[in-house]
């Protein structure tokens, strides 16, 4: 009985032993986001969605919102500890490339990091990069807009439509036609276009749905506030598009329908920009928004780690059904998945109804 009393004894110790030695099984876990900042509003607020736990939040500079950090805990999943996730939401293009290339990015914590998902409003074989290693989630429709600044464009006073053609010729020569090629009040003036550059989806897909291919007539300001021509080709991001259209006259802009803000948005071939005429087919000029990571067997996959738990999670955050048809930041600025009456299966190619 003796004996039996110690085994006891000593295996009870063993095990309050083992008890105090069992390390914290909670593991940290980062994920980086890079590509397009079209629905940054929306990814940050969804992030804070799932995010519980004193959130903390920093971006790269208090200018430049689209490199930015989170970090917190997400209660369905305890056991992933803290939970970091980063944005460089610098274009849509270069996203896709450093995802593919497994190239690093700069961190609002000013670390290099390899991005595990790419946000972008094009597709991969749209601007010529390969989309067989990724998988692929639609999010959200983003639609693209002309617009005008009317209270410094006066002779742009009748211009409330672009056609095909007239869009085409401003691409690609804007700075040389004057307002009444495209419905204005004089020949006496040109029309400046201010666009985003290659790195953007609103470029890439204004251009798609256009069917321009030739070399974009892009304009910026010199340090008098003149126009002149853009060396870069466009601008970074649609904040730079409206600062441009605020001191150039007689000037025309691309932007994410999210970008409008007080500008007037044009029509395109009779179809007045609305969420309504996207939805239903009408207004041709849009993409998919989607998620891409690299599929199981490559190199840098997020899937079958703790990263893929956090990605589902914000992923889900982001298509909710409920959020997509009630929240203001989706209303007006997005189209929703769950409304979309039609579908195409390449960017700027034909769109089809689901209805019949």
């Amino acid at each position: 009985m003796k004996t039996l009393n110690l085994k006891k004894i000593i295996a009870a110790g063993l095990t309050f032993a083992g008890l105090a030695l069992v390390p914290n099984l909670q593991a940290d876990v980062e994920v980086f986001f890079a590509g397009g900042n079209a629905s940054q509003s929306v990814l940050y607020d969804r992030v804070t969605n799932i995010l519980t736990g004193g959130i903390t939040s920093v971006a790269i500079s208090s200018t430049n919102s689209t490199v930015r950090t989170y970090k917190g805990s997400i209660s369905a999943a305890p056991s992933l500890g803290t939970v970091t996730i980063d944005f460089s939401l610098l274009g849509a293009v270069g996203g896709f490339q450093d995802v593919a290339n497994q190239s690093p990015e700069l961190t609002a914590l000013g670390s290099n990091s390899v991005p595990d998902v790419a946000v972008s409003s094009t597709s991969p074989e749209a601007v010529g990069i390969n989309p067989a290693p990724f998988s692929q989630s639609r999010t959200l429709v983003v639609p693209f807009v002309f617009i005008k600044n009317p209270s410094l464009s006066p002779n742009l006073a009748g211009v409330t439509n672009l056609t095909q053609r007239q869009a085409y010729y401003l691409e690609g020569a804007s700075g040389t036609l004057p307002s009444a090629f495209f419905g204005g009040s004089t020949n006496n003036d040109v029309v400046y276009l201010v666009a985003r550059n290659t790195a953007a989806a609103v470029r890439t897909e204004i251009d798609a749905n256009i069917y321009f291919t030739g070399t974009i007539s892009s304009w910026t300001t010199n340090a008098l506030g003149q126009p002149v021509s853009d060396p870069n080709g466009g601008l970074a991001n649609g904040g730079a598009v409206q600062n441009h259209l605020k001191v150039i006259p007689n000037a025309i802009g691309t932007v994410a329908a999210q970008d409008i803000s007080t500008f007037t948005p044009l029509a395109y071939e009779g179809v007045p920009f609305s969420i309504t005429n996207v939805e239903t087919g009408s207004y041709p000029i849009w993409g998919y928004e989607r998620w891409a990571w690299l599929k199981t067997g490559q190199t840098g996959t997020p899937v079958g780690t703790t990263k893929y738990t956090i990605i589902t999670n914000l992923l889900a955050a982001v298509t909710n059904v409920t959020f997509q048809t009630t929240s203001p930041l989706i209303t007006g600025k997005f189209g929703r998945l769950s409304l979309l009456q039609v579908e195409r299966s390449s960017d700027g190619g034909p769109i089809t109804s689901t209805l019949y």
